[in-house]
């Protein structure tokens, strides 16, 4: 009979420190690392070093930390990184037409393998337009309407980095996700379609939401919940289902330089695995972006 006390006992402890046990960290910054030696590696191989161009329009703070994320890791690989800066400390002036004659410049230089416009652009530049304007052959981030009609046909020699990112981090749980359920939150379709495609693929069940007020039934039911809407600590714990992957891709502000995420750190008392915000899928997206450069490079030799 004391037998049997104790382990109910010790069933009962067991059973609280599950449920409340934190999610577990997805490291990208770790997997990333990992991706960019091997880029070196390859890189090497190469009859000559791949090029990557960045427009940056603007001061958003996001904005110029991705860059410099992006210029770090590609100097460290081998990749000839060029920056091309239109805000208030360069070109201040800088207008639409002269933003497309520098990308029509970059789509004829043979040094330069791939081409960036960091998003967001200010509002009264017509982001479609210039994005467009991009050589799809030169267009790593996948953004290029052409190259977003391949992807979704199953027909684009790359995958965007940001889908590559997300794959990524869920291979890191190592977990079965066939049949599993996924909720993408996200204001825009560019992103969302694709990996709602993606996903599929994978054999899960995707919907994709706005942050509407039916919002928390649906993100419940989520094995994998994806967000990305730049709004700081928007996802609570009481709309995540228990256990679930929440792949966090917002990096919002706070201060001077600190950045959190779409989820409130809270949710990692019942999630089961949880990308942070710094140092999750940012990474992981540059280095994907980066392998792209080196797959586009490596058919231009």
């Amino acid at each position: 009979m004391l037998i049997s006390l104790i382990s109910l006992i010790l069933l009962i402890s067991l059973t609280t420190y599950l449920v409340y046990m934190p999610a577990q960290i997805i490291d990208g910054k770790t997997i990333a690392e990992n991706i960019l030696l091997d880029l070196k590696t390859k890189i090497t191989g190469l009859k000559r070093q791949p090029g990557l161009a960045v427009i940056l329009v603007g001061d958003d703070p996001a904005s110029h930390l991705y860059v410099k994320n992006k210029k770090k890791a590609a100097q460290k690989i081998g990749v000839v990184f060029n920056d091309y800066y239109c805000g208030q400390k360069c070109c201040p002036q800088a207008t639409a037409k002269e933003v497309l004659e520098m990308i029509d410049f970059l789509n004829n230089d043979q040094a330069i393998d791939g081409i960036i416009v960091q998003l967001p652009l200010p509002k009264n530049f017509d982001r479609e337009k210039i994005i467009n304007q991009i050589s799809p052959a030169k267009d790593v981030d996948g953004f290029h309407s052409q190259n977003q009609k391949d992807y979704l046909a199953d027909q684009s020699p790359i995958t965007p980095p940001l889908i590559g990112a997300v794959n990524e981090a869920l291979k890191a749980t190592g977990q079965n996700l066939a049949g599993k359920n996924a909720v993408i939150v996200a204001k825009g379709e560019i992103f969302a379609e694709a990996l709602k495609k993606d996903l599929e693929n994978q054999g899960l069940k995707v919907k994709i939401s706005k942050p509407d007020r039916a919002l928390a039934g649906l993100t419940k039911q989520a094995d994998v919940l994806v967000v990305i809407l730049g709004q700081k600590k928007f996802i609570t714990k009481n709309m995540v289902k228990p256990e679930a992957i929440i792949i966090d891709i917002g990096t919002n502000l706070i201060g001077e330089n600190k950045f959190v995420g779409d989820a409130s750190p809270e949710v990692a008392e019942v999630a089961g695995f949880l990308t942070p915000v710094p140092g999750g899928i940012g990474p992981l997206t540059v280095a994907m972006l980066l392998k792209n450069v080196y797959e586009l490079a490596k058919n231009n030799q």
